[in-house]
């Protein structure tokens, strides 16, 4: 049955909602439910033994500039918290985002960190693990409301929803930039727009 012969949803019927939401998309060559794509690959195993992943999407404009900001963004911090080991930050075509494949504690360290020295700029921390997906805003380092992802999706670069859903890979990506390995001179550089890519 086509899409267009598709009876409307009921309000409670996920599958084809989501399958709406995500009409267009070439993620796959058939429509997408909730099972197919957060639950592939998943079944049968221990939920604590499913992949995760982080996406922090900012605004900001570029990879070493965020990654600058993270790395102030610690040293801003009173309560100890570290950047997560396996962040790193890339480029996007709507800002900058930091991913890893963070537990859900350490994704929320992240942002918190990122949004610590991105003061005036809210952020969304998307997490993933399984089936569970979680989109939770944050400014000034403090979390905010949980919100639905399919809600700020939208407005993000499409490389986010890519990750989430499994169709674009971490490793896919390039090297990125390790927030943790900076100077505190070269983060403030790297904020102020000097410096290059690759440090040497």
């Amino acid at each position: 049955m086509s899409t267009a012969d598709r009876p409307d949803p009921e309000p409670d019927d996920i599958d084809a909602e989501f399958a709406r939401l995500t009409e267009g998309l070439s993620l796959d060559e058939v429509p997408l439910t909730v099972e197919d794509v957060l639950s592939e690959g998943g079944e049968g195993e221990d939920e604590e033994e499913l992949p995760t992943i982080a996406v922090v999407a900012t605004s900001v404009a570029t990879s070493r500039a965020l990654a600058g900001a993270i790395r102030l963004g610690r040293e801003a911090r009173t309560d100890g918290i570290d950047i997560p080991t396996g962040s790193r930050t890339h480029d996007t075509g709507t800002g900058a985002i930091a991913v890893g494949p963070l537990a859900e504690t350490a994704a929320h360290d992240l942002a918190a960190i990122a949004s610590t020295a991105l003061q005036r700029n809210g952020i969304v921390l998307f997490w993933r693990r399984g089936d569970r997906m979680t989109a939770t805003r944050y400014k000034g380092g403090e979390r905010g409301e949980d919100i639905s992802p399919a809600i700020v999706l939208g407005a993000v670069d499409d490389l986010v929803e890519e990750l989430l859903l499994g169709a674009t890979a971490l490793d896919e990506l390039d090297e990125g930039i390790d927030p943790s390995t900076l100077t505190r001179a070269e983060a403030l550089s790297w904020i102020a727009g000097k410096g290059k890519g690759n440090r040497s």
